[in-house]
């Protein structure tokens, strides 16, 4: 059985997810313990490649490594409509780069945010401490998202500064779905998935979809970026209902 490593909370993670459950490509997931699984990560890729989840295991292939390789990978293993038509690759490319530029500002949001919430930190710790004993190992959390700021080189940012460059992207989201429910043509796309994605400092997605604890939820929103693109939130929520498998 395939087994895809990564962060529920992380949107590179849940771009992963998507494509994998769209062409039904069967797996287990399996979220990653940041320090403590560095070492197996480190082995999984190759020379001179930053370890890093998403992580797709699949033996005796190679590992893949990243959201949109492995995506590219779903399709080419897996069925149902294709999410990287020929004639838009260069489209979807593109908009995955803005996709990635985003997620990143997101980081330099939400990681900070973690270490000063004692609630987040809990809700971090793997699924097997059970809830009576998550307010005690809230450090050990604490601890592993030291270690993931310093391996991404998360830079401590204002929320204002946060607001001031991300909304130049969800603008131009805005502008080209022009109301349309799908960003290129009328046919859903890695397009639509890796922009929902980014769209997490408006709130991450329903629990239907998504599950995330309170304290998770509150250090992924940025209450200023909500306020102004509602209308991006109503697309991407739209999107989840009719395409995200659950």
């Amino acid at each position: 059985m395939r087994i895809l490593v990564g962060l529920t909370s992380s949107g590179w993670t849940e771009k992963a997810r998507w494509a994998l459950d769209h062409h039904r490509v069967a797996y287990r997931y399996q979220d990653y313990v940041p320090l403590i699984q560095e070492p197996w990560l480190r082995k999984q890729v190759g020379p001179g490649v930053k370890p890093s989840v998403p992580l797709l295991v699949d033996p005796p292939q190679p590992a893949t490594h990243g959201s949109f390789a492995i995506a590219k990978h779903a399709e080419a293993v897996g069925q149902g409509s294709p999410l990287f038509p020929a004639a838009q690759v260069d489209a979807i490319t593109a908009w995955n780069d803005i996709s990635e530029h985003v997620l990143d500002l997101a980081r330099a949001y939400a990681m900070p945010r973690m270490l000063t919430n004692a609630r987040a930190q809990a809700e971090m710790l793997p699924k097997f401490v059970p809830r009576w004993l998550r307010p005690v190992f809230a450090p050990s959390a604490r601890l592993g998202m030291r270690f993931v700021v310093k391996k991404h080189q998360v830079a401590d940012t204002s929320p204002d500064a946060i607001e001031a460059a991300v909304a130049p992207s969800y603008e131009k989201l805005r502008a080209a779905l022009g109301g349309r429910p799908y960003l290129l043509d009328e046919a859903f796309t890695y397009a639509d998935i890796t922009t929902a994605a980014m769209l997490v400092l408006l709130g991450p997605p329903a629990d239907r979809h998504l599950p995330m604890g309170p304290g998770t939820r509150e250090v992924w929103t940025h209450p200023g970026l909500a306020a102004r693109f509602p209308d991006l939130l109503a697309w991407r929520d739209a999107l989840y209902d009719k395409h995200r498998r659950t």
